[in-house]
């Protein structure tokens, strides 16, 4: 009897710590691109990137590199409503190794309530994007995530 007792315990323990967990952020993927995809008129759907961003203890520098064609015009579109404030985003014509990059666009100048950001693209042959993500100091395991979409004309 104090066997079956303890494991429905252990279960139940489980089961709502896990629950509390999954939804203690608000990464849904689905209405994100969503909402993406209805900025992204009137250029045409080329890629997406999903990004599941922790924070901790220290600042962190995450990139992406988008490859794109040249002589296509192209559209960013990020969507930063699964993130904590906080998170700076940086468009460079070269990757972070490089010496002479050109930032091309950052969202530093955005307002706040701004959770969607445009971005047509300038002429150019790659694109990386960097996530500034600063330390957790709080130490409560920050969680987000950000998704960004590539169109073409």
């Amino acid at each position: 009897m104090k066997k079956a007792f303890y494991i429905s315990l252990v279960g139940l323990v489980f089961v709502f710590g896990f629950t509390t967990i999954q939804t203690a952020d608000n990464c849904d993927k689905k209405a994100l691109t969503t909402s993406c995809k209805k900025k992204l008129d009137p250029y045409k759907y080329d890629s997406q990137k999903f990004t599941k961003i922790n924070f901790t203890k220290k600042t962190q520098q995450l990139e992406v590199e988008v490859p794109i064609f040249i002589g296509e015009k192209y559209r960013l579109v990020f969507n930063t409503s699964g993130m904590p404030k906080g998170i700076k985003i940086n468009v460079y014509t070269k990757d972070k190794e490089a010496k002479k990059r050109e930032a091309i666009f950052s969202n530093k100048d955005a307002k706040p309530e701004d959770k969607e950001l445009i971005f047509d693209v300038p002429r150019a042959r790659k694109m990386y994007v960097d996530y500034d993500v600063p330390a957790d100091s709080t130490n409560q395991k920050i969680t987000g995530c950000m998704i960004f979409m590539v169109g073409y004309k």
